[in-house]
């Protein structure tokens, strides 16, 4: 058998749930302003506006502006009602009005705590403040992480990304720096952007790798699965399964081929993957791979394209192998820096 603080808790429940449904008398209003001004029963109102109001605006699908209306009307008309109420009764006699009075108070506090918060998340998108988050990954460092929409991001070395706290409005738009393998979680009603320095690319669900570092010579998309439109300056390219795009960024030529997921994405478990990358590239991979080391490319022309799947601990074993199946060499200057040079 319920006990009375239990059967008040329920009476509460169905009062504002009638009550946010349009379908509420005296009595219900009655109750509600009661919860409030009784501190008795504060935790009681606390429950029901967390589980009607509150979910119903931030938990579930993200609310329409005529539902964001609906709930600021119906608190202003709560506060009009019994406001009007009070100013009728202060004509008769003073032992009537006094409860009426006492509701109006109680209106007015759920006014003045309730509207500012409820305004704060209900209130057009485009007016909300939004709050960015940035997460880093230094040389050597490979990080996941999950954005508020739970798509998982895994960031190579060396990279930025900057996303929003929450997802507000009708796109879900990140930006990058560096290079970021990206598994997005699907919303056809909002498609994910990321923007770079030279691309803007945009999915509905897939997964994806874009390396945009500063210091590389190329600039690039590959698909893994799903479909992906990169727009660039002067066009917009959609690129399907096993697909890449790259960009010159000196001189801006684009070329699309197919190519191997598996490979070309093997960095996330810490293998380095050449397949005919420029030995400038290589270089800067290598800076990015291992912190402890400085590596430096002697002044020259170089058109060498390095081949080889590697995943060493060691440096210098990789730069062997690189020597090795080319005629380049290299040296070590003291400590831990070395030079890749010509004959």
């Amino acid at each position: 058998m319920m006990d009375k603080n239990q059967i008040l808790k329920t009476d509460l429940i169905e009062a504002w749930e009638r009550y946010v449904n349009n379908l509420n008398t005296c009595d219900d209003l009655a109750l509600i302003l009661d919860s409030i001004i009784n501190d008795d029963h504060i935790q009681e109102f606390d429950d029901v506006f967390n589980r009607v109001a509150w979910n119903k605006a931030m938990n579930e699908l993200p609310p329409t502006l005529e539902e964001k209306e609906k709930y600021r009307e119906k608190f202003v008309q709560l506060l009009a009602e019994y406001e009007n109420k009070r100013k009728i009764k202060t004509r008769k006699i003073y032992s009537r009005n006094f409860r009426k009075i006492w509701y109006a108070a109680a209106a007015a506090l759920l006014l003045g705590l309730l509207i500012p918060a409820i305004n704060l998340y209900l209130k057009p998108k485009a007016e909300q403040t939004v709050q960015y988050v940035e997460e880093v990954t230094q040389r050597g460092e490979i990080k996941t992480v999950f954005l508020p929409d739970q798509t998982e991001v895994t960031l190579n070395v060396g990279s930025r990304i900057k996303y929003p706290a929450n997802f507000i409005g009708d796109e879900r738009s990140v930006e990058l720096v560096g290079e970021a393998l990206f598994d997005v979680t699907s919303d056809p009603e909002r498609p994910f952007i990321v923007r770079t320095e030279n691309m803007n690319i945009k999915v509905v669900g897939t997964v994806f790798d874009v390396k945009e570092y500063s210091d590389d010579l190329y600039s690039s998309v590959s698909v893994a699965s799903g479909k992906v439109e990169v727009g660039l300056a002067d066009r917009k390219l959609m690129l399907g399964k096993d697909q890449q795009v790259k960009m010159d960024k000196a001189t801006g030529n684009v070329e699309t081929m197919p190519f191997d997921a598996g490979k070309y994405m093997s960095w996330t478990d810490g293998t380095l993957y050449f397949e005919g990358t420029p030995i400038r590239e290589v270089v800067n991979m290598l800076n990015r791979h291992f912190p402890q080391v400085d590596i430096e490319l002697a002044d020259n022309e170089y058109s060498n394209l390095i081949m080889g799947k590697h995943k060493s601990v060691y440096v210098e074993n990789i730069l062997e192998s690189i020597v090795y199946i080319s005629d380049l060499k290299f040296k070590k200057t003291g400590g831990n820096k070395y030079i890749v040079y010509k004959e």
